[in-house]
């Protein structure tokens, strides 16, 4: 392993992005989940930068005249979240009480996930074969023509975890769906359900009583990386060390290869990327992914993804990307907040984190896309709903802290509200 002789910009960026990461988890403590969002972040973004300066290979195409632009812009965004992460604090306690007193019953979720689990179920058993070998197109292939609209539709039922784990029979069917649908992922070389499993693990740590252990929140992040590290082993056929750990994902690549052209040979977009995100919703537009490729390789038909960070910079170069990153800081954190007021505000927050972390690597109009469609399928699954007896609604009422620290028994007795967990 031999050290590059000039860290110059790239080894600021890199101590910079850290240590940013670090006094986020330092000011929100250990249930911040931008916090962890970040470290998210710093490792599939820095994770190719930390190989670049050690000399170690890195993710294919990168430009590296532009890695210290790109750390720079990476570091920004970090720096961006951890302002707003400071500004706008998450809330100390979460009552999971609210989410199971909203009198209602939701017939069509355990439809959906016993729909989902019986076609992943068939997928896996008839083409078996052809899904434990071959490469990651092969496995595409085999899997069938619906392969990704059934992932889409898995990242949206997903995200009504809350509903679906009311009673333990619900559960119990959540969680086998789970193992089907990460069985099939498995299968198929996809690494959709670590986002998925991710945003689940911040949210269920937001109602816990007591803060979980560092280990027991790091081991599972942990395992998950390895997990992803895994996959693309079997996608590409690469290693398993350290150096294939710290390559996941190809931010680093985007970055570059966006920064390389824009302004010198293209100039910058000013925000047309994000209208047509918006306007894609009800027409066809092309996409930054299609424009990669066909830039980068055309005539290819592999997909690299792009980046947050890159289509920012793209529209409106380097100071474009902390606001961004702020607007996308402020709206998970003002989510967060709200995500034990409610089902629906409990399921956008799941799902706004797993599209954030997908998106990361991804670009607006997917992200949009995805939150829109899930706004669809909670809409059906609300409009679905029925009166139960069983959980019968009541009226929540905002109790300040300080007159719960001054008498909190009395104050629950006459507002009528159970005690914060």
């Amino acid at each position: 392993m031999t050290v590059v002789a000039d860290y110059g910009p790239v080894g600021f960026a890199l101590v910079a992005a850290v240590a940013a990461t670090a006094a986020m988890l330092v000011v929100g403590g250990r249930r911040d989940l931008l916090a962890y969002l970040a470290a998210y972040m710093l490792v599939f973004g820095f994770g190719p930068v930390v190989n670049y300066l050690v000399g170690d290979p890195v993710y294919g195409g990168v430009v590296l005249d532009e890695v210290g632009r790109a750390a720079a812009g990476m570091c920004l965004a970090l720096l961006a979240m951890l302002v707003v992460g400071a500004l706008y604090r998450q809330r100390e306690t979460f009552d999971r009480h609210r989410l199971a007193a909203s009198g209602r019953a939701y017939p069509l979720v355990p439809l959906l996930l016993l729909a989902l689990s019986g076609y992943a179920v068939v997928v896996l058993v008839l083409s078996g074969p052809e899904l434990l070998s071959g490469s990651k197109l092969d496995r595409v292939a085999a899997a069938g023509p619906w392969h990704y609209e059934f992932l889409l539709v898995e990242l949206l039922a997903c995200s009504l975890y809350f509903i679906a784990v009311r009673t333990p029979g619900g559960r119990a069917l959540y969680w086998a769906h789970m193992g089907c649908y990460i069985a099939y992922c498995l299968a198929t070389a996809e690494r959709d359900f670590i986002f998925v499993l991710f945003s689940l693990l911040l949210h269920t740590q937001l109602f816990r009583r007591r803060i979980a252990s560092v280990p027991r929140l790091v081991l599972p992040a942990v395992g998950l990386l390895l997990c992803a590290t895994y996959l693309v082993h079997l996608r590409q056929g690469s290693g398993t060390d350290l150096t294939q750990v710290l390559n996941q994902g190809s931010v680093l690549f985007v970055d570059t290869f966006v920064m390389d052209l824009v302004p010198a040979v293209m100039p910058h977009l000013h925000g047309l990327t994000y209208l047509s995100a918006v306007t894609g919703l009800v027409a066809t537009e092309p996409t930054l992914t299609s424009w990669l490729v066909d830039a980068y390789a055309p005539g290819s038909g592999s997909g690299y993804g792009f980046s947050l960070t890159g289509e920012a910079y793209l529209n409106f170069g380097l100071a474009g990307i902390p606001v961004v990153f702020a607007l996308l800081a402020y709206t998970q954190r003002w989510l967060t907040n709200r995500c034990d007021l409610g089902q629906f505000p409990a399921f956008v927050s799941v799902l706004f984190t797993i599209c954030l972390m997908y998106g990361f690597r991804g670009e607006s109009a997917t992200f949009l896309r995805t939150m829109v469609d899930g706004l669809v399928l909670y809409g059906l699954v609300h409009v679905t709903s029925i009166h139960d007896r069983r959980q019968p609604s009541r009226r929540w009422h905002p109790v300040a802290p300080a007159a719960l620290r001054a008498n909190p028994a009395v104050v629950r007795k006459e507002l009528g509200v159970p005690c914060v967990s």
